[in-house]
């Protein structure tokens, strides 16, 4: 359990959260989540991040220092659907700042590389990730410096797929299974990713759920890519439904599983806000600072 923290039961939460000055929002809504869910856990957390971490828009140098909160979890946890979320409510009123959100998964190392390595099975591990790029981009950005040139990860491809120019914002939502894990060995001198965050969240959820949840993904992405060549998924297409499900269950076994129990789970101790959520991407509980708190026990 992360220290300076304290665990509330979703009934909690609310309770808490009626002292705060939180403005509602209206007309943001997900598959996975109701206008009800983002303005009774998102929106006053993302406020709450705001009111506590004030920063001035501009440095000394003029160029405009972002906030960078990061969002981190297992696989098919839904982080980038969260960190979309949090941007949303954070371009809308009442908020009305620019923001914009980066996956790490930008920075895999491309498919060649990896096969090169003999890694490319361990895809998603420490590893497999330029840590040297990432704390280049992290370095740079929180320095204000405007027109960094990033990859871009394409989960058609499942590979590196092109650059994209990055543009200064007021917020940066990083995303991804790794920003609160150490360096590997060989990059263990680096600064870490998590140094460089003002705010962190991890978002968990029973094992249970996660795996169905990736089953889920599995399954959609085969079916998307039945017509689509340029797909990675394509390969499956003549599997049966049972079939993917079978594969589904297997790379979770053999990838996910010894990821999410060997990295991304004892990375959770790092985090400022644990996020635990249930059946239906509902939240049942949040693990919250305790300087959010009227009262903390």
């Amino acid at each position: 359990m992360p220290k300076d923290t304290q665990l509330l039961s979703r009934e909690k939460w609310l309770e808490e959260i009626t002292s705060w000055e939180i403005q509602g929002v209206q007309g943001i809504t997900d598959l996975n989540f109701t206008e009800q869910e983002i303005n009774e856990i998102y929106a006053p957390i993302i406020q709450k991040i705001l009111s506590v971490h004030k920063r001035s828009s501009k440095a000394r140098t003029g160029t405009i220092q972002p906030l960078l909160i990061g969002i981190t979890g297992s696989v098919s946890v839904g982080k980038s659907t969260i960190s979309n979320i949090i941007k949303k409510l954070v371009t809308s009123p009442p908020i009305n700042l620019s923001a914009q959100v980066i996956s790490t998964d930008n920075f895999l190392f491309p498919n060649s590389q990896l096969q090169k390595d003999q890694i490319l099975h361990r895809k998603g591990f420490p590893e497999s990730f330029d840590h040297v790029a990432i704390i280049k981009f992290l370095s740079e950005i929180s320095e204000g410096k405007p027109n960094s040139i990033i990859p871009i990860y394409s989960h058609e491809t499942y590979d590196i797929d092109g650059t994209s120019r990055y543009e200064v914002t007021d917020l940066i939502i990083i995303e991804g299974v790794n920003i609160l894990q150490n360096p590997i060995e060989k990059d263990n001198q680096d600064p870490r990713i998590r140094d460089f965050l003002d705010f962190s969240i991890f978002i968990d959820a029973d094992e249970s759920e996660i795996t169905q949840w990736y089953e889920n993904r599995f399954l959609r992405y085969c079916s998307l890519a039945e017509d689509n060549t340029k797909s990675f998924f394509s390969q499956f297409k003549n599997l049966n439904l049972e079939e993917r499900k079978k594969l589904a269950a297997e790379i979770w076994k053999s990838v996910n599983k010894p990821n999410l129990d060997s990295h991304i789970y004892p990375s959770k101790e790092y985090a400022d806000l644990i996020i635990k959520k249930d059946n239906g991407h509902l939240v049942s509980s949040l693990q919250v600072p305790l300087s959010w708190l009227t009262s903390p026990k």
